[in-house]
């Protein structure tokens, strides 16, 4: 685990499948990837929000940018988990 410098603990979210090879080209492999960028994107802006509310000298564009770039790569990846969730529903409750 990595403490950024305002403190947030990044925990990387390990592949869950054991002895499987870590060929880099995976669906779990892109999955984690895409949830550790999920994570690295709401540690970054909490980290700029923190040091605004702080009172230090940061870019108050750029913090707003970082933001809405985490609020946006959340919301993505909610939808794509709903979409996921709802094909395996379809699949489940299909006739044999």
């Amino acid at each position: 685990m990595q403490i950024t410098p305002m403190g947030a603990p990044r925990v990387p979210i390990q592949n869950a499948i054991k002895g499987a090879e870590s060929s880099g080209d995976g669906f779990a492999d892109k999955l984690t990837g895409a949830i550790d960028n999920v994570s690295d994107k709401s540690i970054a802006a909490d980290d700029k929000l923190a040091q605004l509310a702080s009172g230090k000298d940061v870019d108050l564009h750029g913090t707003m940018i970082a933001m809405e770039e985490a609020d946006i790569t959340l919301r993505t990846m909610v939808a794509v988990r709903d979409k996921v969730v709802n094909a395996y529903q379809e699949i489940m409750n299909m006739a044999i």
